[in-house]
């Protein structure tokens, strides 16, 4: 049956519309398969894409979110990441065992002057470092401060007057836990013009 053409100019290849009245149709991606033991063959549906009026055009659907959505600050891990990586990774390699907890400690110091737990699992740093008990006590705490100080003084040689800045800006890069992965929340244009003055990328 022929289609509007306010219907057609979102109709591609792969794609089926059903008529539900004279203003909507709904659109959906579908592929054909031969119903085994018989000449017929059945539409299946692989993805309902939305509907499609008159007036409105095409309305995506929403899709359905599963499980547990999470959110976690990451701007600060990633622009101490891209500074400072040469620096968190040999902590890592120099301490063994201890590496993990002594940069995830040092890199929530610089980030927020503190590292409790409640910081550490609000932040990306607990999923780059999993399986960390925090605070740190005694020559670990210690060792932490002092590699947080040298973050911190790396990251002001790097980016000047815009160090404070861009540790400000970094709270409002965020990363999303939503339907079984991780992905990248809106970022502030703010916070994007800052990286493309500085020459780094907060998604690293």
């Amino acid at each position: 049956m022929p289609y509007p053409p306010w219907v057609m100019e979102h109709k591609k290849k792969g794609m089926y519309v059903n008529k539900i009245n004279e203003s909507t149709y709904r659109i959906y991606r579908a592929h054909s398969e031969r119903i085994k033991g018989t000449g017929k063959v059945r539409r299946v549906v692989d993805e309902y894409i939305g509907t499609i009026t008159e007036k409105g055009g095409l309305v995506p659907t929403q899709p359905k979110i599963k499980g547990e959505v999470r959110t976690v600050r990451y701007g600060g891990y990633a622009i101490l990441w891209w500074f400072c990586r040469t620096q968190i990774e040999g902590v890592l390699k120099r301490l063994g065992e201890d590496g993990p907890a002594v940069a995830a400690s040092a890199l929530l110091h610089a980030l927020y002057g503190d590292d409790s737990p409640l910081l550490y699992g609000c932040d990306w740093t607990g999923v780059a470092h999993p399986g960390v008990a925090l605070p740190l006590q005694g020559p670990l705490a210690s060792e932490a401060r002092r590699v947080a100080r040298g973050l911190l003084s790396t990251l002001g040689s790097a980016l000047g007057e815009d160090a404070a800045a861009a540790l400000e800006a970094s709270a409002f890069i965020c990363r999303v836990w939503v339907n079984g992965r991780w992905v990248m929340a809106s970022m502030p244009e703010p916070c994007r013009a800052l990286a493309q003055r500085h020459g780094f990328c907060w998604e690293g």
